[in-house]
């Protein structure tokens, strides 16, 4: 039954497929650009992607600069030296080529060089000035999906936390998902960022504020995570598990808007502000345990979730179904060699209440949990995941 409004808005444009980076120039051009800034992170630029990037605009007489100090889960001070740098190469256009900090970076930036700062005032929901320079994405991992999203996210190192932007100033005005930049994700990456698509599907499908047509793009990024996730991490140059994973983190960034995500990202954010593991990294090791907090809410919804991973579940009851869920998402984790506890990343077990704490002051995110959370709970799943 559809018991309240949906909205889903889309980028200006949606280009996808291998190849598809051959459009750039054009889509620089169809914005009025002729001097562009590329953001991307230092191993993005050793990998060989922005000379790739930079080639094809190069070749249609297109002045492209760069700004390689993207780094993971980026400060604050990255927006602003990003802003500046495209102020001193009059850009007007930006271009983010990466995974999800990149992209956040430049959707960010482009915001300040136009509107000033400081970004602070920009976290929330609705906070932005208004639309900044024009900016083309390009991601290079299937993971956060922030090719189709109206969110950034940030670290607040005063807070030792991670905060969220949300705005539909956000949105991209070019996206250019090509499964052929992806191939030079090592193993690691690629099976940390698809347990984030597959953490944005799960999430939205099961959230407190799910909507039909929402669910339906969430269920598709599920199934074809269970398809493709395992093949990628194997074997990087495999394009059909890369084009599938592709359109996977595609979808789960579709659910964001409209939905948006839960309890696992919102317990993951001191995870990553605190201790820098990789969003991803925080995601994965915690989606198991939340979901087996969750899956009481809705068992319909969770044993559809394992459905979806190719859990077999006929015969089975309905609560074992659900919970077949949780049993699909914590083999798939291991079998693409990712840590399953805290206490590999050297977090210690009596810094749980100082991280519950934080956690509980994500009610953005909180609030879209299908389960009540209380400190308690929080508390309690992080001791489960040390």
């Amino acid at each position: 039954m559809m018991d309240r409004v949906g909205r889903i808005k889309m980028p200006g444009t949606l280009l996808m497929g291998i190849g598809a980076v051959s459009e750039l120039a054009k889509s620089v051009e169809s914005l009025g650009g002729r001097r562009v800034l590329v953001v991307a992170d230092p191993g993005i630029v050793q990998a060989g992607v922005v000379d790739k990037v930079n080639a094809v605009l190069e070749a249609k007489q297109i002045a492209v600069s760069v700004y390689d100090g993207v780094e993971s889960d980026p400060r604050l001070e990255i927006v602003s030296d990003c802003a500046e740098r495209a102020r001193q190469a009059g850009a007007d256009v930006l271009i983010g080529v990466g995974g999800g900090s990149s992209l956040d970076i430049a959707k960010v930036a482009a915001i300040v060089v136009r509107h000033g700062g400081p970004v602070q005032r920009f976290f929330g929901i609705g906070n932005t000035p208004g639309r900044g320079l024009p900016t083309i994405v390009l991601p290079t991992t299937a993971g956060t999906g922030s090719e189709v999203t109206p969110i950034a996210v940030l670290s607040d190192e005063a807070e030792k936390l991670k905060k969220g932007i949300v705005s539909d100033d956000l949105y991209p005005d070019i996206s250019i998902v090509d499964p052929g930049l992806m191939v030079s994700a090592p193993p690691s990456v690629t099976a940390y960022t698809g347990m984030d698509t597959l953490t944005h599907a799960i999430e939205a499908y099961t959230s407190r504020y799910s909507l039909p047509f929402v669910d339906t793009l969430a269920l598709e990024a599920i199934r074809l995570v269970g398809r493709h996730l395992r093949r990628a991490v194997s074997n990087g140059s495999d394009l059909e598990a890369r084009s599938g994973m592709a359109l996977a983190s595609t979808y789960g960034g579709m659910c964001l808007g409209p939905v948006n995500t839960a309890a696992v990202h919102a317990l993951a954010y001191p995870l990553g502000g605190t201790y820098h593991v990789a969003h991803g990294q925080a995601n994965a090791l915690l989606l198991p345990y939340v979901m087996e907090f969750n899956f009481p809410s809705d068992m319909c919804k969770f044993a559809e979730v394992a459905k979806a991973l190719g859990e077999k579940i006929e015969g089975l009851s309905l609560r074992d179904a659900a919970l077949a869920s949780v049993k699909a998402v914590r083999e798939l984790s291991i079998d693409i060699n990712l840590p399953q506890k805290m206490r590999e990343f050297s977090i210690p077990e009596d810094a749980i209440p100082e991280m519950a704490e934080a956690a509980m002051k994500v009610t953005r995110l909180l609030n879209n949990n299908p389960r009540t959370v209380r400190i308690d709970d929080v508390r309690r799943i992080y001791e489960q995941a040390h």
